[in-house]
C-alpha cells in the first residue's frame, strides 16, 4: 500500500464528466452570502498512490463547528499511474454567518488539506447574476439532479455505476 497525495481539490458550481476528463466550471474560492439554499461541489483529485484508502470532508464553520461533513467515503487506487476522482455535491447549503468557513480534507482520517472558503454579504448584482445561473443550471437539468448519490468507477475499457447510499447530499465519482 502507498499512501496517495490529493493532487487537488476544487470548490465549483458546476462539472461535466460524462466521457471525457472533467471540466469544472464556476470554481469559486468565496461565496457571496446566499439569501437562499445553495448547491456546490468540491471534487478532490488522488494520485500517486495504491491501495484503499478513506476520504472525508469536513466544512467547520467561523466558530469552529462543523456544519456539515461527507463522512468516510471508501476508494481504491488500483496502480501509481491511475488517479481517483472523487467528487461531492453539496446540495442546498445554508450559510448561517459571515466570515471564513474551512474545508478540511482527511485521508484516513488524517487532515491533508485545509482552505478557506469565504462567506460574505451579496451585492445586487451579484444575487442577480447567482439567480441567472441558477436558473440555467436548472434548466439544463443536471445530472447531480437525475442521480444524486452514486459513484462511478470509471477506467479506460469499463465504466460501471452503483448506488451506495440513500442520502441524496453527496455525489461521489471516479
Amino acid at each position: 500500500m502507498k499512501k496517495p497525495v490529493l493532487q487537488f481539490s476544487i470548490p465549483c458550481l458546476e462539472i461535466e464528466t460524462e466521457d471525457k476528463p472533467p471540466v469544472f466550471s464556476y470554481v469559486f474560492y468565496e461565496l457571496p452570502f446566499p439569501n437562499a439554499p445553495v448547491s456546490f461541489y468540491i471534487a478532490n483529485g488522488w494520485s500517486n498512490g495504491e491501495g484503499s484508502f478513506t476520504q472525508e470532508i469536513k466544512l467547520v464553520k467561523p466558530s469552529g463547528n462543523v456544519l456539515v461533513s461527507t463522512g468516510k467515503q471508501d476508494f481504491e487506487l488500483k496502480s501509481t499511474n491511475i488517479p481517483q476522482l472523487m467528487v461531492n455535491l453539496f446540495r442546498d447549503m445554508m450559510f448561517d454567518e459571515f466570515g471564513d468557513y474551512k474545508v478540511e480534507v482527511y485521508l484516513n482520517d488524517e487532515k491533508v488539506m485545509e482552505y478557506p472558503l469565504t462567506v460574505r454579504q451579496l451585492t445586487t448584482e451579484e444575487i442577480r447574476r447567482v439567480q441567472e445561473i441558477q436558473s440555467r443550471l436548472e434548466n439544463q437539468g443536471t445530472p447531480s439532479q437525475a442521480q444524486p448519490a452514486q459513484t462511478q468507477t470509471t477506467n479506460e475499457s469499463k465504466k460501471e455505476t452503483k448506488r451506495i447510499s440513500s442520502d441524496d447530499e453527496f455525489l461521489i465519482s471516479g
